[in-house]
């Protein structure tokens, strides 16, 4: 996607001396009303989010049914709106649990006859709209107890001085439309959702106390992901004799050290619109640098990371130094990928010399004191190659 996209609209919800406290976010299609849910979860996992709305506090409208769909984000301050004539007494349990779960509610237009006090109680916010009420009616509900101790806000604000007249009778209300800030499409670059994924999963990787359950949610957000590490449990290499039906158990047995090649694998090859020979090229390299570090570091651990990652700017368009920011990698991966640094970072530059046939800068005769004659390094990327087919196959 070019820089110049439009990704999603946002309009400025202000306080009573018009600085900005929140962004309302909206579909580019002013028709769907920014309750599309598509849309919504497409913008947690293929945009940053938190950086193009400046960490502010994010509005969204949705439905109840639609909800489960969301994701819900820990590093995003968000409130989610359901319209008032959507809803019913039948919804306290799901509202209840939904906001168990952490998930903050805000309601649109209710009517007060309908609802006992206790059903608000699940809302932290009331939305507003002065194309459905008078501003009148808005003044007179906002003073009913049941909302006393809710964040008022009133959109579709048209004209100056409906605002000044609310500024007035809300003194801790917020407010937007047209007549403060005009919605603004925001554009931008997104972000693949298989970076998203592997940026979360790494993350989880990282915490000691990640279990099973919280790496399988991980990769459960895509089902392409799910179906082929699930798939990898029945093959030779880990002759699974279960009858594996969801990602947790396919953890359990491929087990959490081998988790992310293989998910760093199966998502290069779900990623769109690559050539087809791309992905078999970046897996021989992984293997190569597995394989040769073996010989040189037995103990040396990311080798086949460093080379399937050194291929990540061919795959999700971006320069290394931007792929690698805020993904949580060992230092040593990172340094061997931006510098060719380290152990890792000379087992790279060994096999991209010799992918390319660079004979000259491959050091033959350190890797001869290491009992690595040139047949022997020849062989190992001829392996390299079967191993990669191999894996292909998966």
């Amino acid at each position: 996607m070019k820089d110049a996209d439009v990704l999603f609209c946002r309009k400025a919800v202000v306080n009573r001396l018009s600085e900005t406290i929140a962004y309302y976010i909206l579909h580019p299609n002013s028709d769907a009303q920014g309750q599309d849910t598509s849309f919504l979860s497409s913008l947690f996992v293929d945009v940053n989010l938190t950086e193009i709305t400046q960490q502010k506090t994010i509005y969204f409208q949705t439905s109840l049914h639609e909800l489960p769909a969301l994701p819900l984000q820990s590093n995003i301050h968000m409130v989610i709106f359901l319209s008032g004539t959507e809803l019913s007494l039948t919804d306290m349990d799901s509202l209840s649990e939904f906001r168990l779960q952490g998930y903050q509610f805000g309601i649109i237009n209710p009517d007060l006859a309908l609802f006992p006090a206790s059903f608000f109680s699940v809302f932290s916010h009331v939305l507003f709209t002065l194309n459905c009420l008078s501003i009148e009616d808005v003044i007179e509900t906002v003073k009913h107890p049941s909302l006393s101790a809710k964040s008022i806000w009133v959109n579709k604000i048209d004209n100056i001085e409906q605002f000044h007249q609310l500024q007035k009778v809300i003194p801790e209300g917020q407010f937007s439309g047209n007549a403060i800030h005009k919605v603004k499409p925001v554009k931008g670059k997104r972000i693949l959702a298989y970076k998203a994924i592997l940026m979360d999963l790494l993350v989880a990787l990282h915490n000691q106390e990640s279990s099973p359950i919280v790496l399988a949610e991980c990769i459960e957000r895509d089902p392409t992901l799910t179906y082929r590490i699930i798939k990898l449990t029945h093959t030779v290499m880990y002759r699974s004799q279960f009858n594996v039906s969801n990602a947790q158990r396919a953890i359990e047995i491929i087990g959490i050290r081998e988790l992310i090649k293989w998910v760093g694998l199966v998502m290069f090859g779900s990623v769109p619109g690559r050539p087809d020979c791309l992905f078999p090229i970046a897996v021989s390299r992984a293997c190569f640098c597995q394989s040769l570090s073996a010989a040189l570091f037995p103990k040396l651990e990311g080798a086949f990371l460093v080379g399937l990652f050194s291929y990540l700017p061919s795959f999700l368009d971006e320069e290394m130094p931007s792929l690698l920011k805020d993904l949580p990698l060992d230092e040593n991966i990172k340094t061997a990928l931006l510098e060719y640094k380290g152990n890792l970072g000379g087992v790279l530059k060994i096999v991209v010399a010799y992918e390319a046939g660079r004979w000259e800068k491959i050091p033959f005769d350190l890797l001869k004191s290491q009992n690595i004659s040139k047949q022997s390094l020849k062989q190992l990327y001829i392996e390299s190659l079967k191993e990669a087919r191999e894996m292909g196959r998966l």
